[in-house]
């Protein structure tokens, strides 16, 4: 959900972002950067779904996992050689 929908949820049940950072005894900072996801608390979280009605997923869904991998190679590389090359004088 995006952060101005979990504030207006928030003051649809008469809270505000200050209310929440007071009752959950946090700094009004810290709420914020809850609810814009920049920082994680279960807690605060929690209470913020208990006063919406709203799960937790639904205010903040899970985040796809994304796996990097490098690609392989179709080909395999080249061997390289050794030492002097064929060609080289001596």
């Amino acid at each position: 959900m995006h952060p101005e929908d979990i504030k207006a949820a928030i003051r649809k049940k008469g809270f505000t972002a200050a209310v929440v950072a007071d009752h959950m005894e946090v700094s009004r900072s810290t709420v914020a950067q809850v609810i814009s996801g920049r920082a994680t608390s279960a807690r605060i979280k929690d209470y913020i779904a208990q006063i919406t009605g709203l799960s937790v997923d639904t205010l903040w869904p899970p985040k796809p996992v994304l796996v990097l991998r490098r690609p392989t190679p179709s080909v395999p590389p080249k061997s390289r050689t050794h030492g002097r090359h064929a060609g080289a004088a001596a």
